[in-house]
């Protein structure tokens, strides 16, 4: 640590207690599963049921137009150039923005889930689950969502802080509040049992979140509390301008790899969800891991080029390739394990491994780390034209795919598959784009 560079020992710090909390969060989420199972009394539609609600549900999280992002690199620059009375400006004009957003979704979300028919657009018959115990559960997951979403100020202050660390263990406080919910409260019917975990989440998922930003406020950045007079039309524009570019590649990334739960549940059922969450679980350790680990890097990008220090930043994106190709290989390796890690993990026969589904993962999952290096340049760098219109592309394309191929494959992980293969030429553009870029940028400042 002694040897390293300030960014260098930001990067190391983070990443080293991101990786102890993901771990423990991963070895919880683990452990959880069998216990949410049992929880629906081993009932696996009405288990995917929740997992397709909260899935579904957490899109109105991509409608913040990019605000907490705008936010983060924004307070990046401030803080850097230690621009007290900015930085106060930036998060005041923010939360002003993000409140306007969030009253705007909640009239429309609650219109959209009141005229929905939910027991059919999550395939689950009445008599399992009622239309007034669902609907009632949906609302209050909304407002669950919806608190969330109010709360991301929070999240980007800490990002902007270089302390990526402590979002991660906010996530991971949460997860145990759940854990502990799961794993000591039972319910008799099906309806009650989802109805109740609604409201544990509602607090569980909010609860770490609103107690950190009391704290942050009220000690580390006591001369930086939100105030109506710091509201600047300015300011509301300079965050809302470069979260509107965060928001259509949200908005793209959100259909492509977000939906997966409830175009499965569609197409071939809410019990094939519950598997599907299954492979994910397992197969996306290595790449959900390696992207949370690579959080803390983002600010430090913004930062990185902020002084304009371009020859440490691809540096830094040379060593991300290696890690993301050795991620990759891991993948695959997993494949043959994943028989035995579903045995001890869910208990023997609960689910049989078909390795052509495996396969697929490991595919899915190498391009989801490699798109998670990628995305941590870019937008570290706040350089994402050609990220959103690759973004578009793919999105038209893959629901393209998955309901023509629908007609003649019966197999779920056909969803897999066409979601992977429209993101592979995204990989490849972005890549070159990358290494022209700074190989011009570090050719002008050697010129200079």
């Amino acid at each position: 640590m002694k040897r390293l560079e300030e960014n260098e020992k930001i990067i190391a710090k983070n990443v080293l207690i991101t990786f102890a909390v993901r771990g423990a969060g991963l070895l919880l989420s683990l452990f959880s599963t069998p216990l949410f199972l049992r929880f629906f009394n081993e009932d696996k539609g009405v288990l995917g049921v929740w997992y397709t609600l909260l899935s579904v549900l957490s899109w109105f999280m991509t409608f913040d137009l990019g605000i907490g992002n705008g936010i983060r690199n924004k307070l990046v620059h401030a803080f850097t150039k230690n621009e007290k009375l900015e930085a106060k400006k930036i998060i005041s004009s923010g939360i002003f923005s993000n409140v306007v957003v969030t009253a705007v979704l909640i009239v429309v979300g609650t219109v959209l889930i009141g005229i929905l028919d939910l027991n059919k657009f999550l395939n689950i018959s009445e008599q399992t689950i009622s239309p007034e115990v669902l609907k009632r559960s949906a609302y209050v997951v909304f407002i669950a969502i919806m608190l969330r979403f109010l709360l991301t100020i929070v999240h980007a202050v800490f990002y902007a802080m270089q302390a990526s660390a402590v979002n991660n263990l906010l996530s991971l406080c949460s997860s145990v509040l759940q854990f502990l919910f799961v794993l000591l409260f039972r319910c008799d019917t099906p309806g009650q049992a989802l109805l109740s975990l609604a409201v544990a989440y509602l607090i569980t998922a909010n609860a770490p979140t609103i107690l950190s930003g009391i704290i942050i406020f009220a000690t580390k950045l006591k001369w930086c509390i939100p105030s109506v007079k710091c509201i600047e039309k300015q300011h509301v524009r300079g965050v809302m301008g470069i979260g509107a570019v965060f928001f259509a590649c949200q908005i793209m990334f959100m259909l492509i790899m977000n939906t997966n739960e409830a175009v499965i549940s569609n197409l071939f059922g809410p019990q094939y969800t519950t598997e599907y969450t299954f492979y994910f679980k397992i197969t996306s350790l290595i790449s959900t891991t390696l992207t949370l680990a690579m959080t803390p890097i983002w600010s430090i990008v913004t930062k990185s080029i902020a002084e304009k220090n371009y020859i440490w930043t691809k540096k830094l994106y040379g060593i991300l390739k290696l890690v993301g190709l050795a991620a990759a290989a891991l993948e695959f390796l997993l494949i043959p394990f994943l028989q035995f890690i579903m045995d001890v993990w869910l208990g023997k026969g609960t689910v049989t491994v078909d390795y052509g589904t495996a396969f697929a993962f490991a595919c899915f999952g190498s391009v989801f780390v490699y798109i998670g290096i990628l995305s941590t340049i870019v937008c570290g760098m706040t350089r994402m034209k050609l990220q959103t219109i690759s973004y578009v592309i793919a999105m038209v394309m893959r629901f393209a795919l998955i309901f023509v191929l629908a007609e003649f494959v019966e197999s779920w992980n056909l969803v897999i598959w066409c979601t992977t293969i429209v993101l592979l030429p995204y990989c490849i553009i972005q890549h070159i784009d990358l290494d022209i870029y700074f190989n011009k940028k570090i050719k002008e400042g050697q010129s200079t």
